[in-house]
């Protein structure tokens, strides 16, 4: 059933009480899942979380936070999600408006239009919204009955918030994807990151990043021009997508860097990813198409961090890239480790 044959109220209603029944926190995201769950129309998110629950297993945030990765990934940034939230405000404002246009200035129904927008003006929450569209239908359901143009709108204000949310899903998932090389970008890095910090800090799985460089790229662009710059950044990319699976993460950095982070991978087992990424890419060759010419081989440093107790973000980061920078000095085209930076003091 689509969703503007059955109100978001309507599934609110059950989805709020189950949400907190297997004590699962109230947040866009975690609401996301449960909501695209009660509406039906994906049969494998249904088959997901009817396991979960059938088996006994609790929702942790490990749990919920992996549901959202995989059938919503790329729509959790809280900017995009903001956006959704006000876009839905204005669509319902705009139906109280309309309807309001319909109805005697002077009638108790006028009022409570009057106070719904005002609930929504100060809602902050999707939960709030909710409320405001449950209490909206209940003191309708008699002017809908009557009156054929509030039908018509009702359908048309859910038809619209429907098209809002698809149309910022997409926007949403390209402002976190870079361009050139179809990685992750460096926004979309630094929300992986806070996201993997948050889960060491609450459930102790550890993670280690890669950070790394493309060796003399300057040249590249110097010798060649930007276009053959351009085609090793993404020779580079696909290398690091074909090899890389399951949670890693890949990133374009900036620039010639790149970054990856892998979840509950340790410092000696991301050493061994990175030595692999490094033999996969130096193997790699690229020729001019117009003069047959060869260009030199590509390769790249890298350095090595894993998480730590007393890490935050940044600190992770700094280990990381002074392991890149000794690698440089080192002779490039290898891999260093904080540990290496450990035995060096």
């Amino acid at each position: 059933m689509h969703l503007e044959m059955r109100t978001a109220a309507e599934i609110a209603k059950k989805v709020l009480p189950k949400m907190g029944k297997f004590e699962v926190p109230l947040t866009p995201q975690n609401y996301r899942v449960w909501f695209e769950y009660y509406l039906g129309t994906d049969k494998n998110l249904v088959e997901e979380v009817e396991g979960i629950i059938n088996s006994g297993q609790r929702f942790t945030p490990k749990v919920n936070r992996k549901l959202y990765e995989k059938f919503f990934e790329g729509e959790g940034h809280n900017k995009y999600l903001k956006q959704i939230q006000e876009q839905t405000k204005t669509v319902l404002k705009d139906f109280i408006e309309q309807v309001a246009a319909t109805t005697s200035s002077s009638s108790g129904y006028a009022d409570k239009l009057r106070q719904y927008s005002i609930r929504l003006d100060k809602a902050k929450y999707f939960s709030e919204i909710q409320d405001v569209l449950e209490s909206m239908k209940k003191d309708t359901a008699i002017m809908i009955r009557s009156t054929s143009i509030l039908q018509k709108k009702l359908k048309e204000a859910t038809s619209s918030a429907e098209k809002l949310r698809k149309e910022l899903k997409k926007v949403s998932h390209e402002a976190l994807i870079d361009g050139l090389t179809g990685l992750h970008n460096r926004k979309a890095f630094d929300d992986m990151l806070y996201e993997l910090c948050q889960e060491f800090r609450q459930e102790g799985s550890v993670f280690s990043l890669i950070m790394m460089d493309i060796d003399h790229f300057k040249s590249f662009n110097d010798k060649y021009g930007h276009r053959v710059g351009d085609e090793v950044l993404q020779i580079v990319g696909t290398t690091l997508l074909d090899l890389l699976k399951g949670r890693d993460f890949v990133s374009r950095y900036g620039g010639e860097e790149f970054t990856v982070l892998l979840p509950d991978t340790e410092l000696v087992n991301a050493c061994m990813v990175a030595e692999q990424i490094r033999k996969a890419v130096s193997g790699k060759r690229l020729k001019i198409k117009e003069t047959g010419e060869n260009i030199p081989r590509i390769t790249i440093s890298l350095g090595v961090a894993q998480i730590c107790a007393a890490d935050d973000a940044d600190d992770l980061l700094k280990r990381a890239d002074k392991a890149l920078y000794l690698a440089k000095n080192s002779g490039r085209n290898n891999t260093k480790s904080e540990q290496d930076l450990s035995d060096m003091s």
